[in-house]
């Protein structure tokens, strides 16, 4: 394509920054040798060099390049610079094929050390996003009565794949950032969590869910908001943002699974820290990216919520998917409003909030 239009420059990007990339050996590999040569076939680059490099695995990790290569060309994801995660194009069942192959591949090299380390440092990517994705993909499993191939112990794999990445000489985990400022986020997501929300006891686990700090987004951490101890909080954390602006710097993206108990009724549980005893607390809602359209909106005023306990606010029901999230932000009143504290998001079926519906 680049020959046919006669370009005279071309700049493509691998990863300089992280040893532990998307076959990242492979991909500059065969970049090279097409810039050479564009008349070299891609598909017979590529089973060179995993032949070359990865010995018995190369059929395996073949089929497994084709899987995620087949769910994104089928999803129709524009495959973008920062996306937030892989929910857009790999479902449950392709990272369950995912996971079958690459244990094949381990399996086909397991007398070699050297080839049996190059396999899993291949397979880091995939076990990241077993772990970023963990609550939801087991949701989905639940819900679909489907296998889960990810982690039987999620904090056991994800410090597991902290030793790894260390041991593999990790480096960055984005442009410029340190894993080292990756490595809290990604062991909170797996702490224990702390009693269930009074309204969701005694209800089937599979009609209520209950999002933690540790599953929340926190924009300019340590300006807008930071995760902070809270005796007062159900698991003694929770995010903290500051009453000096009016962003939205706590938010909680949903999933594409939480379709299965669609009406949902969203409840976030927050309290404020206040010398006022009156005028805007804090405001917060449901947003949907896709539609760029808000789909709930709350203010809430400080008389509401003015003893520093925790309180519930009723977001609705609503229908929920991917791409949709709830934030909170305080009210940019630094002298009245000191700061803003969210514990949990909490969902409820709808149909579950129903008294005839409830289990005794």
């Amino acid at each position: 394509y680049f020959v046919a239009n006669r370009t005279i420059g071309l700049f493509e990007q691998g990863d300089a920054q992280s040893t532990i990339g998307d076959f990242i050996r492979m991909r500059a590999w065969v970049l090279a040798h097409l810039m050479w040569d564009p008349t070299r076939d891609e598909k017979a680059l590529f089973a060179d060099f995993l032949e070359g490099y990865y010995g018995a695995a190369a059929p395996h990790l073949q089929q497994y390049l084709d899987v995620i290569h087949d769910a994104g060309e089928q999803s129709g994801a524009y495959l973008r610079c920062f996306m937030p995660d892989t929910s857009a194009y790999l479902s449950l069942d392709d990272l369950n094929r995912a996971t079958r192959l690459f244990g094949k591949a381990e399996e086909a090299v397991a007398g070699d050390p050297v080839l049996a380390r190059r396999v899993r440092r291949e397979r880091m990517p995939l076990d990241h996003v077993w772990l970023r994705r963990y609550y939801a993909l087991r949701r989905a499993a639940r819900a679909d009565k489907k296998e889960f191939l990810g982690p039987d112990d999620p904090v056991a794999a994800c410090d597991e794949f902290i030793r790894l990445a260390h041991e593999f000489k990790v480096g960055n985990y984005r442009e410029r950032h340190p894993f080292s400022e990756y490595e809290a986020g990604l062991r909170a997501r797996f702490r224990p969590v702390g009693p269930p929300p009074e309204a969701c006891r005694g209800l089937p686990e599979d009609d209520w869910l209950d999002l933690q700090d540790n599953q929340f987004r926190l924009a300019r951490v340590g300006q807008w908001a930071e995760t902070v101890d809270d005796p007062k909080a159900s698991d003694k954390k929770a995010a903290r943002m500051p009453g000096d602006h009016y962003e939205w710097a706590v938010s909680c993206p949903l999933s594409n699974d939480l379709a299965y108990g669609n009406p949902w009724r969203v409840f976030v549980v927050t309290r404020v820290e206040a010398t006022a005893d009156d005028g805007l607390a804090m405001t917060m809602g449901i947003y949907d990216s896709k539609t760029r359209k808000g789909v709930s909106h709350l203010r809430v005023p400080v008389e509401d919520i003015s003893d520093g306990q925790y309180e519930t606010f009723d977001l609705g029901a609503h229908d929920l998917h991917g791409g949709m999230y709830v934030w909170v932000a305080p009210p940019k009143r630094p002298s009245e409003v000191q700061a803003v504290l969210v514990d949990r998001i909490y969902l409820i079926r709808e149909e579950a909030t129903k008294p005839t519906d409830r289990k005794p």
